[in-house]
Parts: C-alpha cells; sequence; structure tokens
C-alpha cells in the first residue's frame, strides 16, 4: 500500500481565526518530529492566499511582518528535509482584511472559487500557483481545494491545464455536504483508489489528463463521536487542539453525528486519528493500492500526535510511505 500523510497548512476561517504560532508552527514542529523520527516523508498542502495577505498587510501591521517570516522560515525547512509543498487554494483570503489585530473573513459570499467570476479565478490560480513556485523553485503538479470545494470542475479544468497541475486530492468517496460555504457533492464517487479523469472528478476517464488521488472516507459511528466528546472531558490535556481558533461549521451538527454518525474523510486529526490502522485494514482486505490521510497541524493534538506516531511505526516496513512529489511528473 502507498500512504500518503497530507496537511493543510492553515489558519482556522471561523470567528477566530487563531495564530500562525499555534495553528500552524509549533504542531508543524511536532509533526515534523514524527517524520524525522520515523524516516518517513509528508505532503503540506499550503494555504498561500494567507501568505499573499500577510505580505499585503505587513507593512502597516508589523505583527504579520513576523508571522510572514515565521512561515517562510519553517517552510524553507520542510522543504530542506525532502517534504512535498503543495497547492491549496482558500479563494477567500482575496476579500480578507486584517483590522484591530484580527483577520476579517466574508465567508458567506467568498469562501470558493466558484463565488468568484471567471477572470477573478484566473487570476487567483495564477497568482497563487506561482507565488509557489517561487517560493520552492520548481512548479507545482498537486492541488487541493480549500474546503474541498472543487465543483464544478468546469471551473478549474484550464486552469489545471495551463499552470501543468496533473493530480488532484479534493475529493472523499460518498461525502455530501451542502451548506452556505460548502457545495460539495461526490456521493457519484465510489472508491479512494486514484484513477484518470477529464472533466468530472468523480468519473474515471482512462484517458484523462488528471489524476485523482482521493482522500479516503470511513463511516464513523455515533459510539465514535460519543466517546470523542466523553474523553475530551475526562481528558482535557490530550485531546484540546493544538490551534487556538474556530472551524468553519459544517452541514452535521453534534446532535445529528451523536445520533447517526457521519461519513467523513481519513483523518490524523485528533480522536480521528484512532481510527487509522482500521481504515488502513479495511482497504488492505479491499486490495487497494493507496491511502490518502488528511491532517491539519492546527487540529492536531497530544493524543492524535501519538497515534500518528504509531500508525506510521507499525506500518512502515509493510507499505510505503509516499509524498505527492513522489509520483510522476509524466
Amino acid at each position: 500500500m502507498d500512504i500518503f500523510l497530507t496537511f493543510d497548512y492553515e489558519l482556522f476561517f471561523g470567528k477566530v481565526s487563531g495564530s500562525v504560532d499555534k495553528c500552524m508552527i509549533e504542531p508543524t514542529e511536532e509533526l515534523l518530529g514524527i517524520a524525522a523520527k520515523q524516516n518517513i516523508h509528508l505532503t503540506f498542502f499550503w494555504d498561500i492566499g494567507h501568505y499573499l495577505a500577510l505580505q499585503r498587510f505587513c507593512e502597516a501591521h508589523p505583527s504579520l511582518k513576523a508571522d510572514q517570516l515565521k512561515i517562510e522560515k519553517q517552510l524553507k525547512k520542510v522543504l530542506s528535509l525532502g517534504h512535498a509543498l503543495e497547492l491549496h487554494i482558500h479563494p477567500h483570503w482575496e476579500k480578507a482584511l486584517y483590522a484591530n489585530d484580527a483577520w476579517q473573513m466574508n465567508l458567506e459570499q467568498h469562501y470558493k472559487m466558484s463565488d468568484f467570476d471567471e477572470e477573478e479565478r484566473k487570476s487567483i490560480f495564477s497568482r497563487y500557483h506561482g507565488a509557489l513556485t517561487e517560493f520552492k523553485d520548481k512548479k507545482s503538479s498537486s492541488f487541493r481545494a480549500g474546503g474541498w470545494c472543487i465543483q464544478p470542475f468546469s471551473n478549474f479544468r484550464s486552469l489545471f491545464l495551463e499552470h501543468g497541475i496533473r493530480y488532484d486530492s479534493s475529493t472523499m468517496p460518498g461525502v455530501k455536504w451542502i451548506s452556505e460555504q460548502y457545495q460539495l457533492d461526490f456521493t457519484e464517487l465510489k472508491t479512494s483508489e486514484p484513477f484518470r479523469f477529464s472533466t468530472n472528478e468523480c468519473k474515471e476517464d482512462k484517458q484523462g489528463e488528471f489524476i485523482e488521488y482521493p482522500i479516503a472516507s470511513n463511516y464513523y459511528s455515533p459510539f465514535f463521536f460519543w466517546k470523542l466528546y466523553v474523553l475530551g472531558r475526562l481528558f482535557p490535556s490530550q485531546h484540546k487542539m493544538w490551534g487556538d481558533g474556530n472551524y468553519v461549521p459544517q452541514p452535521a451538527g453534534k446532535k445529528e453525528v451523536l445520533s447517526v454518525g457521519k461519513k467523513h474523510h481519513a483523518s490524523s486529526d485528533g480522536f480521528f486519528a484512532s481510527e487509522l490502522q482500521a481504515i488502513l485494514a479495511k482497504k488492505i482486505k479491499a486490495k487497494d493500492t493507496a491511502l490518502v490521510v488528511i491532517g491539519h497541524p492546527k487540529s492536531s493534538t497530544k493524543y492524535a500526535l501519538r497515534k500518528l506516531n504509531a500508525f506510521v511505526a507499525q506500518n512502515k516496513i509493510n507499505h510505503r510511505f509516499l509524498t505527492f512529489e513522489d509520483l510522476p511528473c509524466e
């Protein structure tokens, strides 16, 4: 099995975005420590719109310059250690403002690329991809849409072709979220195996120009969520998120997940990390060839980091831990 441990390197986008130190720098150092100990490499999908926003506002707000320099230092280290740095676009940063020591974001109108017109989308993708290319001195060929909002793919197809994006990892088989911010429906997608596609990110086209690496999905029962909430209260130091911000609300609320559960991504975040071994076992039984796991440094917990370290240690002999940089360019 080829296992890809991927992390969206970003702030929070709820009412409180959190700090660069707590959401990005500190937990990422913990992840890099695990990778070094286990001799594996990770893929970081960088929300580079945030970095460009720091550049726009740092002259008027010196604290943002400090944040910019911290990110630059850490991501140069990420590259020097052989980890992958790939493109992740949350386009709301185009309209974000910084005032009263906080980011002001209009997520109701500007959360996903489909909230922008064609010319704006072209400009955003070109500038963000160009900034990443300049930073790592190499063109990125892999992409993850912010909030998994890759639909409709017609908004991205020409941009992928123009900028040499070959691999996408934005989908989650069987997951559907419709809300004020989220607009994603992957119910047509039945596999988490890599496949070629052309115009529909959920439909295989063996002659397609692009390759989808879906994030594995998993059904989490109500019992899972009851354990999550109980353990969080009994052992807060082990289950408290590293980040100091708030999530954008997802469609399924607490009452729903405690009663019917939820289909969600295979994740190294928080208590979700406890299911990684079981998810891998299911994929081995199905004779699958690849497992893509998503994580967020901001959502790391002491418990999750221990579970992730144990997962890698248990499986690194019989499976390959790869990054998106390891995938063929042609």
